[in-house]
């Protein structure tokens, strides 16, 4: 029976027999408990190579990679001397990614093509066109604009490729965003505060402005007395309401799409686009909320 320093390896040959997708590897990525065999032996794919050397200097990495027709994804993760990885089976999950960016791109193709006449109309009547109230029809064109440029940023949620994502200075992003609020706020009797610093990191535009437009609209939606505050720091954006609250039952599925509270008139997706675009940028979401007091959404930048 062969051992590895004090490590008895005869169970590791059982545990892998049985639990193949299990494996155990000491720092030089040789397989414990079978013969001699490296991690790269058993899985021979260049991104494996790269995920052990990561997981030995960094404590943690991820490989994917496709065996036929599956597609798979191994976790390494460092326990003490020894790195532990984990093969998962995501062909299910790679095929609804698929499926989605298929759908993305054809509902984006399906609303652009009304969305081109709209501004073509809107832009004519503005240039050429005898209107009682031009302000209306400027309004209009830039709505849809507006919609067009969602449409673009909603679509690189799904691109296959990394972004590179440019350094932006949030603070005149917010806002923005938060001063196409105010008439709603205004409406409804509530106070829309905000507390910004410069911020510059490295992020979408598009799909930052999204993901806090969903929040200051979610925020306001909830909210009948008091205030809806968003607070933008290096470290965190937050945006707090005095509101209704997310029972805590619900809590935990909020970010799951199609899921909204009693009374709801939206479509169950805002959170989960804002978690979707966190996810993203590779940032962190955190939510606290209480029934009859209110709630507090807060993107963490660096998690």
């Amino acid at each position: 029976m062969r051992r590895f320093g004090e490590l008895d390896t005869g169970w590791l040959r059982e545990l892998q027999s049985k639990f193949p997708e299990i494996k155990v590897v000491d720092e030089k990525g040789f397989v414990l408990g079978e013969d001699f065999k490296k991690l790269w032996d058993v899985y021979p794919f260049q991104e494996v190579v790269k995920a052990f050397e990561e997981a030995v200097k960094e404590g943690e990495s991820s490989a994917t990679f496709t065996e036929g027709d599956r597609t798979y994804l191994l976790k390494l993760s460092k326990v003490g001397s020894l790195i532990v990885a984990l093969k998962k089976d995501i062909t299910l999950e790679v095929e609804i990614e698929e499926l989605k960016k298929n759908v993305v791109s054809t509902l984006s193709h399906e609303i652009k093509t009304p969305l081109t006449a709209i501004k073509g109309n809107a832009e004519f009547l503005l240039l050429y066109g005898e209107c009682s109230d031009p302000d209306a029809v400027k309004e209009i064109y830039e709505k849809a604009e507006k919609v067009e440029s969602i449409l673009s940023g909603i679509g690189k949620l799904f691109s296959s490729k990394v972004s590179n994502f440019e350094w932006v200075n949030l603070r005149p992003l917010t806002e923005e965003v938060v001063a196409s609020f105010k008439k709603k706020a205004g409406k409804k009797g509530v106070e829309l505060r905000y507390f910004l610093e410069d911020v510059s990191l490295p992020a979408d535009k598009v799909l930052f402005q999204q993901l806090l437009r969903n929040l200051i609209d979610n925020a306001l939606n909830f909210t009948d007395r008091g205030r809806v505050e968003v607070e933008l720091t290096s470290d965190y954006l937050r945006v707090s309401d005095t509101g209704k609250g997310i029972p805590e039952e619900l809590l935990p599925k909020i970010f799951e799409r199609f899921v909204k509270s009693k009374g709801s008139s939206g479509s169950g997706i805002g959170l989960s686009v804002v978690k979707e675009i966190a996810r993203f940028h590779g940032w962190e979401v955190q939510v606290e909320s209480e029934e009859g007091v209110g709630t507090v959404f807060t993107i963490i930048f660096q998690p």
